[in-house]
């Protein structure tokens, strides 16, 4: 009788189990980064006689042999590949929509204003002793040169919000490889095949799904659920986060930002503190694609800088090459530090001081100016190929992003078919393991029924 209370009492116990089991998967079903846990059932190994003398029981009820997650490795690193492919599209995009901006190109543009000061000379040239003329053309100069400034400035706010990124993600890489050297430690003393074990993981899983999505990593999951991390894309194998018995050691990042706007990511080893390396040719993660942009945007910022640079001094050689109505040599009408796009000004706000005769005619400076300001070489050139070339770049990004991000979602789908809550199948397996409990409930009542006629015979 005592084997019968054994059966039914296990019943109880382990479908009650599985059915809490099953309450948790319901419970996070929207829960990222979750995986469904299934119950593994077996037979309860044979146990010796019962006071009925039947020895050698062959049926001991049930048992919990473990609780597992519905889980696929090779779908999860999948999953963190593409990750780490369409952070670093993700970044490069984002931030090559951001200099587009900053570039202020258009009808209200910087380029518009540069054509206005051209075409307002234009106009002066057919009365260059006009005052009001030649107040329209220095104020459009000074326009012009205002729109170029703000351009750099933008481009350079730009580099600055690619550094504050940099630096907040650097900050939870770090973080997170900590997190990831105490799950590993937890893990290591937890019981597998346990629901705390099953939580362990899916928190290690989650941090390498945030990791993979900023650095491109390796991640080598041990036989005890503990993970080793390297970063991808490097000869030497860089050692992110190492797990042993005696203890876990995880490496750390740095980003820094020379005044050009290039971005340059430190990476210590876990195993060797001198081990430290530039990763800017490390492939993946939008930490790898800051650093890209940054390089880019540098580049534009020194572009800007140069064209700059040559129109202050193609005006200014210009209108050094005439004379003023008044008859004296034109001087410089713009100036620039260091060649520093951000700096450019007017040296004045009278527009007497344009230059507009030379020894043909009272307008003969001003009617070189397409030859001496508008060529190739032109501010208007130089700066329309700069935008050009961004937006071309930034198309480019945008459709790297795009399809780099289907990937993503893609093996995410795929991966979530496998691992995720399926409430229709819960439900099935709810209303089975319901009626296994009830049925284990009856026994136990059926037991003492008969335990209780069995006693009333004495």
């Amino acid at each position: 009788m005592s084997d019968i209370l054994q059966i039914g009492a296990s019943g109880v116990l382990n479908y009650g189990k599985a059915i809490d089991v099953i309450g948790e998967n319901v419970s996070n079903a929207s829960t990222t980064g979750y995986a469904r846990r299934d119950v593994s059932l077996i037979e309860a190994p044979n146990g010796g006689s019962g006071i009925l003398g039947l020895n050698q029981v062959s049926g001991n009820g049930v048992t919990t042999q473990s609780v597992t997650r519905a889980w696929d490795g090779f779908a999860a690193t999948h999953v963190r590949n593409t990750a780490s492919d369409a952070g670093e599209a993700s970044a490069v995009s984002r931030w090559m929509s951001s200099a587009e901006t900053a570039l202020n190109s258009g009808d209200t543009g910087t380029d518009s204003e540069l054509t206005s000061f051209f075409t307002s000379l234009t106009t002066l040239a057919s009365n260059p002793t006009n005052a009001t003329q030649q107040a329209a053309s220095i104020s459009a100069l000074n326009d012009s040169a205002k729109a170029i400034s703000y351009s750099a400035s933008n481009l350079k706010n730009v580099s600055d919000g690619i550094k504050d990124e940099a630096d907040g993600s650097v900050s939870v890489i770090n973080s997170d490889l900590k997190t990831l050297a105490k799950v590993n430690a937890a893990i290591i003393r937890t019981p597998s095949g346990t629901d705390s074990a099953a939580g362990l993981a899916d928190q290690r899983d989650q941090l390498l799904d945030d990791l993979s999505s900023k650095i491109g990593i390796n991640a080598d999951i041990a036989s005890n659920g503990t993970v080793k991390i390297t970063l991808s894309g490097t000869s030497n194998g860089q050692t992110l986060l190492s797990s042993t018995a005696a203890g876990q050691m995880a490496g750390s990042f740095t980003a820094s930002m020379d005044s050009s706007g290039k971005l340059t990511i430190g990476v210590k080893d876990a195993l060797n503190s001198n081990n430290n390396r530039d990763m800017s040719n490390s492939a993946g993660g939008s930490l790898s694609g800051l650093v890209t942009v940054a390089s880019t945007v540098a580049d534009e910022r020194s572009s800007l800088n140069s064209a700059a640079s040559d129109f202050v001094t193609q005006v200014n050689t210009w209108n050094s090459q005439g004379t003023t109505p008044s008859g004296a040599a034109g001087g410089d009408l713009l100036t620039i530090t260091d060649g520093d796009a951000t700096t450019i000004a007017t040296t004045t706000s009278d527009g007497s001081k344009i230059a507009s005769a030379n020894s043909s005619s009272p307008n003969g400076n001003l009617q070189n100016v397409s030859s001496a300001l508008r060529g190739s070489n032109g501010i208007e050139a130089n700066y329309a190929t700069l935008v050009s070339n961004n937006a071309q770049a930034t198309s480019s990004a945008a459709t790297n992003a795009t399809n780099t991000k289907n990937l993503y979602n893609t093996a995410a789908k795929t991966r979530d078919s496998l691992s995720g809550v399926d409430l229709s199948t819960e439900a099935a397996q709810l209303l089975r393991y319901q009626q296994a409990y009830n049925a284990s409930a009856k026994i136990l009542q059926t037991a003492q029924t008969t335990m209780q006629a069995i006693l009333e015979l004495f």
